[in-house]
This record gives C-alpha cells, sequence and structure tokens, in this order.
C-alpha cells in the first residue's frame, strides 16, 4: 500500500505541475506540426489525373469577344474552340483545322464580279473575297443550364428565382442542364458580337477595314441602342438615370436582327466570312478565340433576372465545345478546369519535327485528347512560394523568377543552358524558346526634340539606342534570358534574320568569339550625338540635353534599378533622364494625346506574320491620329507603301526582300531602340508528358499527360515528415521538469 501511495503522489505531482502541463501541450502539438506534410492538397489528389499549376494574375475577362491577356487566354481557349488552330507540334507554325473539316476555301472576285482564277492576285484586282468553312458534324457543347428546356421548349431557368438558385455558385452545379450540337449560326453570332460597341472588342478597329459590313452593323446597333433609350427615357420621365437602369436592367440586343453582308449561313455546318479586300492574316485571326461559335442560349441565358442577381456572365462562365469546362472559378483563389464529357473525337499528333520522337513528343501519337480529366490552378502572387511548392512536387511546371535563377540553371551555361545537380537529381527538365515578342523603348515621333525625320534627329536617337546596350541589360537584370532585336521580327517569324549579315549596322557590329551581335562603342555614339547637335550632350547654348521617360511603373518591383541603369547609360553621352511618372489610366492618356517624349513598350505576337510586328510602325496606325498600334506615330510614305504591299502576299523570296528593306528603312530612321526578344524557361517535372512551348496557341492543357503515380511517389519522398524536433523538445522536458516535479513529490510526501 505504502508503495503505491507514493507512485499515487509522485504521479499527481507531475500533472498538478502547471508549467510541465503546458510544455506538454506544445510537445503535442509539435508532434501533430512534424508529422504531418505541408501537401496543399486533400488525400489522394496528387495521386488523380489532374494537371496541377498556378497563376500569379487574376483573370478579368473571359468573354472570348473581350479578352486580350494571355493569362486569361489560357482559360477561353481550353474552354472555347476556334475553326482552326496551329498544329501542336511543326515549326515553322502551321495552321490545322481544329472545328472545321479542312482549310478554307478563299475565292477572290474582281469589281464585276467574276471570279478571279488566279490563287494569288494582285491587291488591286480583288474587289471582294469569301472563305467558305464547314466545320464538322456532332461537335457539342458543354452540359450548361443555359441550353436547359421546360416541356414546352421555353428555357428552363428563364423565369427561376433567385432564392431557389444562390445555392449554386457556378453554372455547373445547376441540377438541370443540357447541350447541343455546334451550328454556324453561332459563328455569325459570335462575329456580330464583335461589333457591340458596349463590348469594346480589342480588335474591331483591325477587322472592320476587312470584313464586309462590320462598321455599319457596329452603327446600326449604336442605333438600337440609342431608340431604346430614347424609349426608357421618355416612360420614365424626368427622373431617369440611365446608368442606374443598364445596370439594373440592361438591354439586351436583338443580334441577329439587323442584315449583315459579312456572314453569310449556308446549311448549319457552312458559313462564309467575306472581305471587302485581300488579307491572308484572316487565317491566323479565325486561329483566336474571337471567332469562336457563341450559343444565343448562352447570351440569353446569363440575362435572366435571376441569373444576373447571381452575378453569373459570360465574362466570368464562357460557354464552348472544348476540352475543358470551368467546374470553380474564384480568381482570387482557384480556377478548376474539368474535361468536357462531350468533347468530339480528338486526337494526339502523328507527326512533328525532326527530334520531337527523339525527346519523347510523339509517345502518345494517335490516342484520344484530352489525357488530363482535372486543371487544378491556384493563385500565387509571390515568386518564392510558387517556386516552393514546385520544388516539392506540388507544381508540375514553373518559370523561374530572378531570385532563384542560379538555384535552377548552371550560371555558366547561359549561352547553352542546363539545370543544377540538385533540378538534375529531381528529374527536372528545361524547356527553353524565344518569345515571338519585341520590347523596346519608343521615341514619340511628334516630340519637338526626339522626334523628327531630319538626318540630325535619326543620328540623336541612334546614339541613344547604342547608349542603351541591351546585352548589358539582358546580363544584369535577365540572367542573360533574351536575344538582342535587330529589328521589329523576332526569332520564328518569317522575314527574321539571323547571324552576323542580319545585325543593325547603324546600333551593332558582330562579335565572333561570343557570336552575338555586339553595341557600338560608346565613342561612336559621342560622334553621333555630336553630329545631332549636341556635342557632349549639351545643345548650342550650352545646356545639357534633358529626356523624360513617361511611365507607370512605379509599383514594379524592378523599374527602380532599370530607370537607374538607363540614367547611368545616358550619362555616358552627358544625356540627363528624368522621369514622368503617372498612373496607369493617366499614362495611356498621355500616349494617346501624343504628351510624352520616350516610353518603354512591348508586343507580344497575336499570329506568326511579319504584318502582326510591322504594322507597329505602319503610319494610319497612328495612336495619336486613330488610337492604333503605332504608338511611336511613326510615319514614312515609304515604309507605309512597302507595308500595303508586303500585308497581302504570301511567304516567298519577293516578300522575303520588302521585308528586309522595310527592316533597313526602320533602323536608318531608328523610331526607337529596338531593346530584346525575351527567352521563356520553362521547368517540369519528369512525371509532367508531352510538353513543347507553342506561342501562338493556348489550347494546349489537352496535350499535357501526366504520370501521377510517379508525381505521388516523389512528393512522399521529398516531403517526408521531420521528428528530430520532437526528440529534443522531449530532452528539454526531461532536463527542466524533472527536478521541478521530484520537488512537488518531496512535498506531497512530507506532509503526508
Amino acid at each position: 500500500m505504502l508503495r503505491m501511495r507514493r507512485h499515487f503522489i509522485w504521479t499527481r505531482a507531475i500533472l498538478n505541475f502547471r508549467i510541465f502541463r503546458n510544455i506538454l501541450a506544445i510537445t503535442l502539438a509539435c508532434m501533430c506540426w512534424t508529422s504531418c506534410t505541408n501537401d496543399p492538397y486533400r488525400p489522394g489528389e496528387s495521386s488523380a489525373e489532374t494537371y496541377f499549376s498556378f497563376y500569379e494574375r487574376e483573370p478579368n475577362k473571359l468573354d472570348p469577344a473581350t479578352s486580350y491577356y494571355s493569362h486569361e487566354a489560357v482559360i477561353i481557349d481550353n474552354v472555347c474552340e476556334t475553326p482552326y488552330q496551329y498544329h501542336f507540334l511543326k515549326r515553322p507554325y502551321e495552321v490545322v483545322p481544329l472545328m472545321a473539316t479542312a482549310m478554307p476555301k478563299i475565292e477572290y472576285f474582281d469589281k464585276q464580279g467574276t471570279v478571279i482564277t488566279n490563287d494569288n492576285p494582285a491587291p488591286a484586282q480583288v474587289a471582294k473575297v469569301v472563305y467558305t468553312i464547314r466545320i464538322n458534324k456532332g461537335i457539342k457543347y458543354q452540359n450548361h443550364p443555359c441550353f436547359a428546356k421546360k416541356p414546352d421548349g421555353s428555357p428552363y431557368y428563364i423565369d427561376a428565382q433567385y432564392a431557389n438558385l444562390k445555392q449554386y455558385e457556378y453554372p455547373s452545379d445547376f441540377p438541370v442542364q443540357d447541350t447541343r450540337e455546334v451550328i454556324a449560326k453561332d459563328f455569325d453570332l459570335q462575329i456580330r458580337r464583335l461589333a457591340d460597341p458596349r463590348l469594346s472588342s480589342p480588335i474591331f478597329s483591325v477587322i472592320e477595314q476587312v470584313i464586309t459590313g462590320l462598321t455599319e452593323l457596329q452603327a446600326t446597333y449604336i442605333k438600337m441602342l440609342d431608340d431604346e433609350r430614347a424609349t426608357r427615357r421618355q416612360k420614365a420621365g424626368s427622373g431617369y438615370n440611365q446608368e442606374k437602369d443598364e445596370r439594373e436592367n440592361p438591354i439586351l440586343l436583338d443580334y441577329m436582327k439587323p442584315s449583315f453582308p459579312g456572314v453569310e449561313v449556308g446549311d448549319d455546318h457552312t458559313y462564309k466570312i467575306l472581305l471587302k479586300r485581300k488579307y491572308p492574316q484572316l487565317i491566323y485571326w479565325l486561329c483566336m478565340h474571337f471567332f469562336c461559335p457563341t450559343p444565343i442560349e448562352a447570351v440569353n441565358f446569363y440575362e435572366f433576372p435571376a441569373i444576373k442577381q447571381m452575378q453569373l456572365s459570360i465574362n466570368n462562365s464562357p460557354v464552348g465545345s472544348g476540352a475543358y469546362y470551368i467546374n470553380t472559378y474564384r480568381p482570387h483563389e482557384k480556377i478548376e478546369l474539368l474535361a468536357n464529357p462531350n468533347y468530339h473525337e480528338d486526337y494526339f499528333p502523328s507527326d512533328g519535327m525532326a527530334d520531337d520522337e527523339k525527346k519523347g513528343l510523339l509517345k502518345n501519337a494517335g490516342k484520344r485528347l484530352p489525357f488530363i480529366k482535372k486543371v487544378d490552378m491556384r493563385l500565387e502572387k509571390e515568386a518564392i512560394p510558387s517556386w516552393n511548392k514546385f520544388n516539392q512536387g506540388y507544381y508540375d511546371m514553373s518559370g523561374i523568377a530572378a531570385d532563384v535563377f542560379n538555384q535552377a540553371i548552371n550560371v555558366q551555361s547561359v549561352s547553352d543552358p542546363t539545370v543544377t545537380d540538385t533540378m538534375k537529381g529531381k528529374g527536372v527538365d528545361l524547356v527553353v524558346d524565344t518569345e515571338a515578342s519585341l520590347y523596346y523603348t519608343a521615341f514619340n515621333m511628334l516630340d519637338e526634340v526626339v522626334g523628327g525625320y531630319t538626318e540630325d534627329r535619326c543620328k540623336l536617337r541612334r546614339a541613344i539606342s547604342i547608349a542603351l546596350d541591351y546585352n548589358e541589360f539582358l546580363d544584369i537584370f535577365m540572367n542573360g534570358r533574351g536575344v538582342t532585336a535587330q529589328g521589329p521580327l523576332p526569332p520564328g517569324i518569317f522575314g527574321y534574320q539571323a547571324g552576323d549579315k542580319a545585325v543593325n549596322p547603324f546600333v551593332y557590329e558582330w562579335d565572333p568569339v561570343a557570336a552575338r551581335p555586339r553595341m557600338l562603342s560608346i565613342e561612336i555614339a559621342k560622334q553621333l550625338l555630336k553630329e545631332a547637335g549636341y556635342p557632349d550632350g549639351r545643345d548650342k547654348n550650352g545646356n545639357p540635353l534633358t529626356l523624360y521617360l513617361d511611365h507607370a511603373e512605379s509599383g514594379s518591383p524592378s523599374f527602380r534599378s532599370e530607370y537607374d541603369w538607363m540614367k547611368s547609360r545616358l550619362d555616358l553621352l552627358g544625356i540627363k533622364l528624368k522621369e514622368r511618372a503617372t498612373d496607369l489610366s493617366r499614362f495611356r492618356e498621355k500616349v494617346i494625346q501624343g504628351n510624352w517624349q520616350t516610353c518603354r513598350t512591348g508586343w507580344y505576337a497575336d499570329y506568326p506574320d511579319a504584318e502582326n510586328f510591322m504594322f507597329l510602325f505602319y503610319g494610319p496606325n497612328s495612336k495619336v491620329k486613330t488610337d492604333g498600334n503605332n504608338t511611336c506615330n511613326y510615319k514614312s510614305k515609304e515604309f507605309d507603301e512597302m507595308f500595303l504591299q508586303m500585308e497581302t502576299m504570301m511567304n516567298c523570296p519577293e516578300r522575303q526582300a520588302i521585308i528586309d528593306k522595310m527592316t533597313a528603312k526602320l533602323r536608318h530612321d531608328a523610331p526607337c531602340a529596338f531593346g530584346f526578344h525575351r527567352v521563356m524557361y520553362i521547368l517540369k517535372h519528369k512525371w509532367t508528358q508531352n510538353v513543347k512551348v507553342n506561342q501562338m496557341m493556348s489550347n494546349t492543357l489537352r496535350y499535357r499527360n501526366i504520370d501521377s503515380a510517379l508525381r505521388a511517389e516523389s512528393q512522399k519522398t521529398w516531403n517526408k515528415p521531420i521528428y528530430w524536433p520532437i526528440i529534443v523538445i522531449f530532452i528539454i522536458i526531461v532536463v527542466i521538469i524533472l527536478p521541478g516535479a521530484y520537488f512537488i513529490y518531496q512535498r506531497e510526501r512530507k506532509a503526508s
């Protein structure tokens, strides 16, 4: 009994010791923390046919008529299909049918309406062009509540009450859904939507110049809107608030009511697009989501009162026939796509480039698409967290931020980049591709200092171009991930010239050792500056030449260091650089009005054609005059004439010769300091298959394949629970607590 009593006292002493109890609780918490994984997904998800990715910018517009951003296209283009697409593997890029049965039949007509038998007539001969497109039968839209019908044929949700629907977050949650076949009228409707002035489609100003009657159609829509507003105003009386009324009760345009000669619908699977002139680039536009089919049921569905109250719209829930549909859309957190069960027959290509088979890109040749059943995308605003998750195997692919470049890439091998031993040990592969992009410092050709076309103004701009050594810029700020631009065209676009014969002689010379263009010496730039009337960077009155960089980049973490670099480079010429910072809306206003001097800008290709870059300098596209894409407001009669000739030509030696002359003209006049074409570095885990960069299309998710078992095993190996903290804490408890517990034990024993 005495022994049992002593044991009881000892136990009570330990349990009554308050500090011990607290530390015990902490110990248990640490045990739970160290024994649990940091897996961000639910159990079993990593072993499923799911592709895990992330995005850095929240999408704002998913309406295929209005969205013009690549981070939004990744979603839209995998949900909505287009008549044509680019071959996934072939380079140069080749347009192939997607929804269409074949490439379009193109017919040219003269002013008398007679068919021109020549397959490539001169533009002056052509008064009308007709593209006939036939769509495959049996292509169906995703299941969607907009297609649900009552027994009488009316829309199922037309008179639904918000109270009965608010429990559903997305269209995919609705209990009653249906589908239907894609028909030719859906393509007609989408092209008409581009003319809706309320949508402000970013491509309207381009395509209205070529599609017959599109300008007039927009004018008709404007009149229809004005008439409806006038009617509402008259009914409401003096207290009418147009903005409030249209916000609560938007005007539903009858898109199909006006006649529109730009599109002719034959049967359910055939339609024609009529052009006012020869425009070979239309085939590229037909690969873009602006020309995808849109069902009238979706347009009407999103105008139903209860649906509008749920804040659902085409802008956040587009309806398409693509390989995936949106299942979850919380752009501030995650976006989830699921495989479309109605997706038509589509197969992985069986041919490609010479080395594609060696890279394993033809391993799935001829297999039914898509491979991945779910796409899980998470918002990651910071680069380090997304990089850590990629390293842990929780993201399947990743870019490389500058802060972690040395962790991923061998610095000594930037010219022939390879991953570090650590990355190689994990089986991480590197995919490299040069962007079809151009980043440059623009000069406002309307400015009285840097603008103008006299030889002294051209020399001033060339001197500045030499001072802005973009080889140095790429090495300092981009880890060498770029190619200096010798003109407007990037690699991969017909017309681009490479090697020592393609160097811009006004700014660069060929470096045979480094095998790349080398900037001319700063002494040559100083001489040009002197000939321009600014010896040692001073004007005729001895005042230093001061230039202004207009921008809206104050929020960019890299801008300050890059701006300081620009200042230091121009200091070499004696030129002073000052910044004029504004917010984005004010900056855009300044650019449109021409109230700026220099700015940094860029362009990413819409399609793989020289016209898409040369039009950045086409006079009628002047930003000030037409709000076009000619930011520099460059105007040259010689260049414009060559542009019009080049624009309508197919790729051939004659077109190459014209492009060479256009490039030479731009090099001489220097409306901008040509900067660089960015090189993309993409890392992928060994379980991620069928990865080939295709810069012209974003609907590539259906080609991806995942070895989910290998991924799950790798995650388990790389993220094992850590137990040593438990042992350390336990030892601390023993060392610190036991003496105190023994003291209490002795006190309790004496008291008893």
